[in-house]
Protein backbone atom coordinates (compact mmCIF):
# COMPACT_ATOMS: atom_id res chain seq x y z
CA UNK A 1 0.00 0.00 0.00
CA UNK A 2 1.36 3.53 -0.68
CA UNK A 3 -0.62 6.67 -0.18
CA UNK A 4 -3.78 3.99 0.72
CA UNK A 5 -3.51 2.76 -2.85
CA UNK A 6 -3.00 -1.45 -3.15
CA UNK A 7 -1.00 -1.05 -6.27
CA UNK A 8 -0.52 -4.98 -6.45
CA UNK A 9 -4.69 -4.88 -6.89
CA UNK A 10 -4.25 -2.27 -9.25
CA UNK A 11 -1.86 -4.54 -11.56
CA UNK A 12 -3.97 -7.44 -11.01
CA UNK A 13 -6.78 -5.10 -12.03
CA UNK A 14 -4.78 -3.68 -15.19
CA UNK A 15 -3.66 -6.89 -16.14
CA UNK A 16 -7.16 -8.33 -16.16
CA UNK A 17 -8.65 -5.16 -18.30
CA UNK A 18 -6.03 -6.05 -20.92
CA UNK A 19 -7.08 -9.74 -20.58
CA UNK A 20 -10.72 -8.88 -21.44
CA UNK A 21 -11.50 -5.15 -21.95
CA UNK A 22 -15.02 -4.94 -21.12
CA UNK A 23 -14.04 -5.93 -17.19
CA UNK A 24 -12.73 -2.38 -17.42
CA UNK A 25 -16.15 -0.90 -18.82
CA UNK A 26 -17.60 1.88 -16.12
CA UNK A 27 -21.36 3.21 -16.42
CA UNK A 28 -22.19 5.50 -13.66
CA UNK A 29 -25.71 7.24 -12.79
CA UNK A 30 -27.39 9.97 -10.91
CA UNK A 31 -31.38 10.45 -9.89
CA UNK A 32 -31.93 14.11 -9.39
CA UNK A 33 -35.52 15.51 -7.85
CA UNK A 34 -36.64 19.00 -7.68
CA UNK A 35 -37.53 19.98 -4.01
CA UNK A 36 -38.28 23.71 -4.25
CA UNK A 37 -36.68 26.92 -5.58
CA UNK A 38 -33.31 25.96 -6.71
CA UNK A 39 -33.14 23.15 -4.18
CA UNK A 40 -32.61 19.75 -5.92
CA UNK A 41 -31.54 16.46 -4.13
CA UNK A 42 -29.46 13.84 -6.04
CA UNK A 43 -28.59 10.49 -5.28
CA UNK A 44 -26.22 8.23 -6.73
CA UNK A 45 -27.41 5.59 -8.75
CA UNK A 46 -26.31 1.74 -9.07
CA UNK A 47 -22.77 1.60 -11.09
CA UNK A 48 -21.36 -0.98 -13.17
CA UNK A 49 -17.49 -1.85 -13.66
CA UNK A 50 -17.43 -5.12 -16.30
CA UNK A 51 -19.88 -7.50 -15.07
CA UNK A 52 -19.91 -5.91 -11.38
CA UNK A 53 -22.75 -3.85 -10.44
CA UNK A 54 -21.97 -1.74 -7.27
CA UNK A 55 -25.03 -0.19 -4.76
CA UNK A 56 -24.51 3.37 -4.03
CA UNK A 57 -26.07 4.73 -1.33
CA UNK A 58 -25.26 8.21 -1.38
CA UNK A 59 -27.62 11.33 -1.54
CA UNK A 60 -26.61 15.09 -1.68
CA UNK A 61 -28.05 18.81 -2.39
CA UNK A 62 -27.43 20.96 -4.73
CA UNK A 63 -28.46 24.36 -4.33
CA UNK A 64 -27.83 28.25 -5.41
CA UNK A 65 -27.25 31.11 -3.03
CA UNK A 66 -30.17 33.59 -2.49
CA UNK A 67 -28.64 36.18 -4.67
CA UNK A 68 -28.94 33.60 -7.59
CA UNK A 69 -32.87 33.07 -6.24
CA UNK A 70 -31.73 30.07 -3.98
CA UNK A 71 -30.78 29.45 0.38
CA UNK A 72 -27.81 28.48 -0.09
CA UNK A 73 -28.56 24.26 1.40
CA UNK A 74 -25.86 23.03 -0.55
CA UNK A 75 -22.69 23.41 -3.47
CA UNK A 76 -23.87 24.62 -6.78
CA UNK A 77 -24.14 22.88 -9.55
CA UNK A 78 -20.83 24.69 -11.12
CA UNK A 79 -18.98 23.61 -8.18
CA UNK A 80 -20.45 20.31 -8.12
CA UNK A 81 -18.75 20.12 -11.51
CA UNK A 82 -15.53 21.75 -10.58
CA UNK A 83 -15.42 19.41 -7.76
CA UNK A 84 -16.11 16.47 -9.89
CA UNK A 85 -13.29 17.49 -12.17
CA UNK A 86 -10.75 18.63 -9.99
CA UNK A 87 -11.07 15.26 -7.33
CA UNK A 88 -10.63 13.22 -11.02
CA UNK A 89 -7.43 15.01 -11.52
CA UNK A 90 -6.36 14.26 -7.73
CA UNK A 91 -7.13 10.28 -7.63
CA UNK A 92 -5.10 10.26 -11.24
CA UNK A 93 -2.07 12.26 -9.14
CA UNK A 94 -2.72 9.94 -6.33
CA UNK A 95 -2.88 6.85 -8.26
CA UNK A 96 0.41 7.67 -10.64
CA UNK A 97 2.58 8.69 -7.65
CA UNK A 98 1.99 5.72 -5.91
CA UNK A 99 2.47 3.46 -8.96
CA UNK A 100 6.33 4.98 -9.00
CA UNK A 101 6.22 4.37 -5.22
CA UNK A 102 5.99 8.12 -4.13
CA UNK A 103 5.02 9.21 -1.07
CA UNK A 104 2.62 12.04 -0.44
CA UNK A 105 2.66 13.35 2.79
CA UNK A 106 -0.32 16.38 2.10
CA UNK A 107 -1.79 17.20 -1.67
CA UNK A 108 -4.65 19.29 -2.35
CA UNK A 109 -6.34 21.19 -5.74
CA UNK A 110 -7.99 24.55 -6.11
CA UNK A 111 -10.30 25.19 -9.00
CA UNK A 112 -11.91 28.24 -10.23
CA UNK A 113 -14.30 28.93 -12.81
CA UNK A 114 -16.68 31.70 -13.75
CA UNK A 115 -19.64 32.62 -15.66
CA UNK A 116 -22.01 34.98 -17.15
CA UNK A 117 -25.26 34.58 -15.91
CA UNK A 118 -26.56 37.14 -19.06
CA UNK A 119 -26.05 33.62 -20.98
CA UNK A 120 -28.13 31.15 -18.78
CA UNK A 121 -30.79 34.29 -18.33
CA UNK A 122 -30.77 34.81 -22.35
CA UNK A 123 -29.68 38.22 -21.82
CA UNK A 124 -27.32 38.61 -25.23
CA UNK A 125 -26.82 36.83 -28.13
CA UNK A 126 -23.32 37.34 -27.14
CA UNK A 127 -22.97 35.68 -23.76
CA UNK A 128 -21.48 32.35 -23.33
CA UNK A 129 -24.06 30.03 -21.68
CA UNK A 130 -20.96 27.80 -20.45
CA UNK A 131 -18.71 28.56 -17.92
CA UNK A 132 -15.62 30.86 -19.30
CA UNK A 133 -13.29 28.43 -18.29
CA UNK A 134 -11.66 26.23 -15.49
CA UNK A 135 -8.05 27.09 -14.37
CA UNK A 136 -6.55 24.31 -10.96
CA UNK A 137 -3.63 24.66 -9.10
CA UNK A 138 -2.45 21.39 -7.25
CA UNK A 139 -0.71 21.82 -4.31
CA UNK A 140 1.57 18.79 -3.20
CA UNK A 141 4.28 18.26 -0.21
CA UNK A 142 6.30 14.94 -1.14
CA UNK A 143 10.34 14.16 -0.83
CA UNK A 144 10.18 13.38 -4.95
CA UNK A 145 11.77 15.93 -7.47
CA UNK A 146 9.82 18.37 -8.85
CA UNK A 147 10.30 17.36 -12.34
CA UNK A 148 8.63 13.71 -11.19
CA UNK A 149 6.06 15.66 -9.70
CA UNK A 150 5.40 17.74 -12.81
CA UNK A 151 5.17 14.48 -15.18
CA UNK A 152 2.84 13.13 -12.68
CA UNK A 153 0.35 16.08 -12.73
CA UNK A 154 0.58 16.30 -16.58
CA UNK A 155 -0.63 12.31 -16.35
CA UNK A 156 -2.99 13.02 -13.95
CA UNK A 157 -4.85 16.06 -16.01
CA UNK A 158 -4.59 13.91 -19.54
CA UNK A 159 -5.69 10.65 -18.27
CA UNK A 160 -8.52 12.04 -16.18
CA UNK A 161 -12.23 11.39 -17.43
CA UNK A 162 -13.87 14.44 -16.08
CA UNK A 163 -11.05 16.99 -17.06
CA UNK A 164 -10.96 15.40 -20.54
CA UNK A 165 -15.09 15.47 -20.96
CA UNK A 166 -14.77 19.08 -19.97
CA UNK A 167 -11.96 19.86 -22.04
CA UNK A 168 -12.84 18.37 -25.43
CA UNK A 169 -16.64 17.85 -24.90
CA UNK A 170 -18.82 14.68 -24.84
CA UNK A 171 -21.82 14.23 -26.85
CA UNK A 172 -24.93 14.68 -25.05
CA UNK A 173 -28.87 13.28 -25.59
CA UNK A 174 -31.80 13.94 -24.01
CA UNK A 175 -35.66 13.46 -24.09
CA UNK A 176 -38.58 14.81 -22.06
CA UNK A 177 -40.83 12.43 -20.80
CA UNK A 178 -44.21 14.21 -19.57
CA UNK A 179 -46.61 12.42 -16.90
CA UNK A 180 -49.71 12.46 -16.43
Amino acid sequence: MINGIDVAGLDAAKDAIRQSPPAGVANYGVALKWKSGTQIEAEALAMSVGSDRIERKFKWTIDEPPQLLGSSLGPTPQEYLMSGVAACIMVGFVVNASIRGIEIEDLSIRMEGGLDLAGFLNLRPDAQIKMSGLTYEIEVRSKAERSELEEIAGIAFAFSPNAMTVANGAAMTGKLKVLQ
